[in-house]
Order: structure tokens, then C-alpha cells, then sequence
């Protein structure tokens, strides 16, 4: 489902104004697009990173047809965020008042589109933004693990002769998987504290606390990179037991580490466990060389299993504790 529009302006029209004009709009000119349509003359993309107003940015396309008059489309997704609709209709609108001419969207012909909610919290679009990109993350696990395929039919049975383990590809490829869960996993927790630490009351403690390295300060000052984002790449975020210290001393009531240490599917290991363990998988596999033979295909679904709960798990802590809407706008087709 998506939010579409169309612009027709007058026949008289010149594309060259039309161009300099959206480019005012803040729309950046894709140059390298992949997909030709007839008739199209440009192709441009809208999307604005301050205070995380943006969820999935504006597609905005020119068409002139031989002897007709400009028409401008623009398109967001359902993910698109109430920024993102509003900048929809203030293009849809500037366009009219300055060229003239007619517009229709979804809603109708001459009628805005109208966002389904206020706008949210700087905070809550940051967080919500670093776990959506954590479901894409893992989905693209997903699609790995059904499009990869070994030749050798001898390969597809584990667990019978270590020897033949120890050099079988798909156990290799089930350990190259573990860096990316763990990076995965470390984008979202760093991801989410940097939103809640850059409008916290309380970052001037952990500003205080934090040394930063000449490189970060360099990139600082060069506008590359937030103060909160150099104050977090100087935090450990890849075992649980710190990640949870850090949001407990943001904020004493934020305890995520009690979330996680709460029964799941009659285990007698806690999320919180099976998180710190494949850690320490990955850790022995990229500082040491060290292939983990027992680390099957089972092994590795039920791995994205536990990241997709602990994730869902603390995300749902977070919105609940700030009293945001929780929307998990994104599914691997089993349940959490």
C-alpha cells in the first residue's frame, strides 16, 4: 500500500523550471536509476534525517509526454512517517500555487493526503527506526539461509564424522553467519540508545564520564558525527550484560535485563543467556579462527528466533515505559 499523487501542470510549462523547483523542495536527483519508464524525465528522492523526521522518504518522478504538459508523481510507502506526508502535500501544494494546473491524490482529485496520527517524538521515530531496520536485518538472514545451496549432497548432513565437520561448508557458512547476527543485534541496542540519549535529561553524566578519541572529536567537528554517537561508539554494545547497564543508568527504570530473564517457551536458559552465549560463539570464531561444528542449521533459526524475542521483547519494554505506540511494521512469517 502506498500514498500516491499527481501533478499535472499547463501545457506551457517549462521541465527546466519544473527541475530547479523540486530541487528548492529539498529533493535530491537520482542519477542512476534502474528503472526506465516511458516518458520519464527525472527521477528525485526526498528523505530527511534531522530528529529522525523520516521513516522511508518521498519518490517524486517528472513525465512529460511529447505536446502534453508536466505531470510530477510522488509516491510513500505505508511506512512513510507523518513528516514524510506532510512533506508529500507541501510538494503536491507548492507545485500548484507555482505553476498552477490540477492535482489528484489517493483521497481524490483536488483533496491532501491527511497523516493518520500526531507526530511523534523525535525519540520514538529514532527508536522506532533502529527496529525496523533490525526485522529487515534479520530478514535478510531469512533469505540467505533459503537461497544458499552446496552442490554436494554430502554436505547437507552434520553431526555424523567430525572430520568431515570440520571442513563442511555449511557449517562454515552457519559461522559467517554469526558475525552479522551480533553486528545486528549491536546496531539496534546502540541504535536506540543514541535516540534516547540525545534527548535525555541525563546525558550530561554520561558526556562527563566518556573519553573520546582524536578520531571521533576530528568527526565531530567535521559534522559526520553526533556528539551521543561518539559517547556510544566509546560503549561496549555486543554483550547483553553491558548493553543492559547502559540504559539502566540512562534511566533507572528502563531494566531491560529483567525483561530478558523472564521465562520464554519453558526454557530453562533465559533469552538473556542464549544472547550473552552467541556472543561468545562469535567472539571465539573471528579472534580465534575457532569453527563451532555444532552449530547447525537448527541452531542457526533458532538463533534468529531468539534475536527477533529479545529485540521484540525490549522494544515493546521501551515503548511501554515512554508510553509510545508499539509498531512492528515488519514480519519473518513465524511468531515471536
Amino acid at each position: 500500500m502506498s500514498y500516491e499523487s499527481t501533478n499535472q501542470l499547463p501545457n506551457d510549462t517549462r521541465i527546466k523550471d519544473v527541475l530547479e523547483f523540486i530541487e528548492l523542495l529539498n529533493y535530491c536527483r537520482v542519477l542512476h536509476s534502474k528503472l526506465r519508464l516511458k516518458d520519464k524525465v527525472a527521477e528525485y528522492y526526498f528523505f530527511e534525517e534531522d530528529e529522525y523526521k523520516s521513516w522511508s522518504g518521498i519518490g517524486l518522478s517528472v513525465f512529460q509526454k511529447k505536446g502534453d504538459g508536466v505531470v510530477v508523481y510522488t509516491r510513500t510507502p505505508i511506512s512513510r512517517s507523518y513528516y514524510d506526508l506532510t512533506h508529500q502535500n507541501h510538494t503536491i501544494r507548492s507545485l500548484k500555487r507555482r505553476f498552477g494546473g490540477s492535482f489528484e491524490t489517493d483521497g481524490g482529485k483536488g483533496r491532501y493526503l491527511h497523516p493518520k496520527r500526531d507526530p511523534p517524538l523525535p525519540q520514538e521515530s529514532g527508536c522506532y527506526l533502529a527496529f525496523q531496520r533490525f526485522g529487515n536485518n534479520l530478514i535478510k538472514a531469512d533469505i540467505y539461509l533459503q537461497g544458499r545451496t552446496f552442490p554436494n549432497k554430502q554436505w547437507e548432513k552434520t553431526g555424523i564424522l567430525e572430520f568431515m565437520d570440520a571442513i563442511n561448508p555449511r557449517l562454515l557458512s552457519n559461522n559467517l553467519l554469526l558475525p552479522y547476527l551480533v553486528s545486528v543485534l549491536e546496531d539496534y541496542f546502540k541504535s536506540t540508545f543514541i535516540a534516547l540519549l540525545r534527548y535525555s535529561e541525563r546525558k550530561e553524566i554520561f558526556f562527563k564520564g566518556t573519553r573520546l578519541s582524536a578520531e571521533n572529536l576530528a568527526k565531530i567537528s567535521s559534522q559526520e558525527m553526533s556528539v551521543e554517537e561518539a559517547v556510544a561508539e566509546s560503549l561496549p554494545f555486543q554483550r547483553i550484560s553491558p548493553i543492559c547497564q547502559h540504559f539502566r543508568a540512562l534511566d533507572s527504570k528502563l531494566d531491560l535485563a529483567g525483561i530478558l530473564l523472564r521465562p520464554y517457551r519453558r526454557r530453562k536458559i533465559k533469552l538473556f543467556e542464549e544472547l550473552d552465549a552467541l556472543t561468545l560463539r562469535r567472539h571465539s570464531f573471528i579472534h580465534k579462527g575457532t569453527m563451532d561444528i555444532t552449530f547447525g542449521d537448527a541452531d542457526v533459526r533458532r538463533a534468529l528466533n531468539d534475536l527477533e524475542a529479545s529485540v521484540v521483547r525490549c522494544y515493546r519494554r521501551i515503548t511501554d515505559h515512554y508510553g509510545w505506540a508499539f509498531d512492528q511494521g515488519w514480519s519473518r512469517g513465524r511468531e515471536a
